[in-house]
């Protein structure tokens, strides 16, 4: 388990004259040149006053400066994305006012992955956007250039119980030093959690937040490495140089409870780097569906979906980026074990399964589905469950205008059998999927025909497909490039994607009787997150 050493953090505005001085904001303005409390101006740099960082498990910890010349403003912050840092929104104001959205008033420069400020370690780079919270002093700070070599600090999805024990780190001042060229991290214990901050206690009296840890993390210890549960905002100071207080209590704003905000707000970056390599499966375990999709640098990524029908950013699902090449990828449940897996077609025609592992882990190593090298990536297929054991198999439309059924072994490999799901081979269709749009348990197959026309085929407890009848009132569906199905929003009734030709991913809510409602754009951006 990492060794939990925060620093001592300072308050915000907008606090009761009894908490005056614990809210405190710990943001600091400092002369560079004159370390003293008078070229300070009274407003120094915080950090928390606790144990020197050696090592890079704190790596994702920010150092964030704000302006230039002689007053500049220091704050900590936390890596929670290759381009988005995480901090308190009145580092950007002084403690004063509401930060409005874009860019920022003063010059900001991130700093991330240096521990030791002395060294060229790590990643600089300015911040050219904002986006504050709308209910909390929280602000996510984009990074111009972003960085993939430092890790981000996952997010807390459960808030934190009185008497836990939690880590914050920082740059802030310490005990001895007015400006610390070092991180630093100390130890506390959780007081009480509120609907929207945490009250915490430094375990000894040098562990405190201090000047310059105002927006550094607060973190709770998760599988040998560490989750964000808050950002510190407020601190009494207690044992911080120069500071005559005792006390170490702080105050951090939650950041489980506004995990999905976060989400989003990553998610907007990346669809512009989106491809057309996408599926639908439930890869969080929400019993919504969520996207997983190729990315043009060849990564495999998960958005979940919300219960509005929007998305947000998920995790990354595989351990590289050799995604680039797969040309074909099917979300189901093809071994039958309850957790989303995806099929893909390899660039050499093999069939493979990466089997699901779990609703916050990667997929597991690739295996064989099928025992050559014949299947073209560019048929319509999709998930299908071809017979009655639950498992998830597959649908494709053969070169020769079959419609065909593959049901899966518990392995996940396909049978050597298949299944005629239509009785001629008049299939031309251009994109297809399956999932239940009636309400009645059987999979049926949504079919876009090369005149644009949507139809719905029932499916039975045959395995067989009924007669088509329309599920659309025009053509417009002949502009989609990816059709997809499943539940969307959680609420049991089978829904469509369709993802326009223009990159636009959109939501058709189905009613369970086969009509579908108009649809709604599900990529999120900065200015619509929430």
């Amino acid at each position: 388990m990492p060794t939990l050493t925060p620093r001592n953090v300072t308050h915000l505005p907008g606090t009761t004259r009894a908490h005056r001085r614990y809210s405190a904001w710990l943001g600091s303005f400092t002369a560079i040149a004159v370390i003293t409390p008078v070229a300070l101006g009274g407003t120094s740099v915080h950090a928390v006053s606790g144990t020197t960082v050696t090592g890079d498990t704190y790596a994702f910890t920010a150092k964030i400066q704000i302006g230039e010349g002689d007053a500049v403003r220091a704050c900590s912050g936390a890596l929670v994305d290759s381009q988005w840092v995480l901090t308190a929104a009145s580092c950007f104001t002084g403690g004063e006012g509401t930060l409005a959205p874009g860019s920022p008033a003063l010059k900001a420069v991130a700093t991330i992955g240096r521990q030791d400020l002395t060294t060229t370690a790590g990643h600089v780079t300015e911040i050219p956007q904002l986006v504050p919270h709308p209910g909390r002093d929280l602000v996510m700070a984009r990074l111009a250039t972003p960085t993939s070599a430092i890790s981000p600090v996952p997010l807390s999805t459960t808030p934190p119980a009185a008497g836990d024990i939690l880590g914050a780190a920082g740059y802030g001042r310490t005990q001895s030093e007015w400006i610390p060229r070092k991180l630093h991290t100390a130890t506390f214990s959780a007081e009480a959690v509120s609907s929207t901050t945490i009250s915490i206690t430094g375990r000894t009296s040098s562990d405190a937040i201090c000047k310059g840890d105002t927006g550094g993390p607060l973190l709770r210890p998760k599988d040998s490495a560490f989750e964000i549960v808050g950002i510190n905002v407020r601190s009494w100071q207690g044992g911080c140089l120069g500071e005559t207080e005792t006390r170490t209590g702080a105050l951090s704003t939650r950041v489980d409870d506004v995990a999905p905000w976060i989400q989003q707000l990553r998610l907007a970056p990346l669809v512009q780097q989106v491809s057309d390599v996408m599926t639908v499966a439930d890869f969080n375990s929400d019993g919504r569906q969520d996207i997983a999709t190729v990315l043009t640098d060849g990564s495999l990524h998960a958005f979940y979906g919300r219960a509005d029908g929007a998305l947000q950013y998920g995790r990354e699902l595989w351990h590289d980026k050799g995604w680039g090449r797969v040309t074909k990828i099917v979300g189901g449940d093809f071994n039958g074990d309850g957790k989303a897996d995806i099929a893909a077609i390899s660039p050499l025609g093999a069939l493979l399964l990466y089997p699901g592992t779990g609703h916050d882990t990667k997929l597991g190593a690739a295996r064989s589905m099928w025992s050559d090298n014949t299947w073209d990536s560019s048929r319509p297929m999709d998930r299908y469950k071809v017979d009655g054991t639950g498992r998830d198999g597959i649908i494709v439309q053969a070169a020769d205008g079959s419609l065909l059924g593959y049901p899966s072994q518990a392995s996940g490999a396909l049978t050597g059998g298949r299944v005629t799901l239509w009785p001629d081979k008049t299939w031309n269709k251009r994109l297809i999927a399956a999932g239940d749009m009636n309400g009645d348990i059987y999979d049926d197959v949504i079919a876009v025909a090369q005149d644009g026309k949507l139809h719905l085929y029932p499916g039975n407890a045959e395995r067989k497909l009924g007669a088509a009848r329309l599920l659309w009132h025009d053509t417009s569906w002949s502009g989609m490039k990816t059709v997809l199905a499943g539940d969307v929003n959680g609420d049991r009734k089978g829904d469509l994607l369709g993802r326009v030709n223009a990159g636009g991913l959109y939501w058709y809510a189905g009613d369970a009787s086969g009509a579908l409602a108009p649809g709604r754009l599900m990529w999120p951006t900065t200015a619509s997150a929430n």
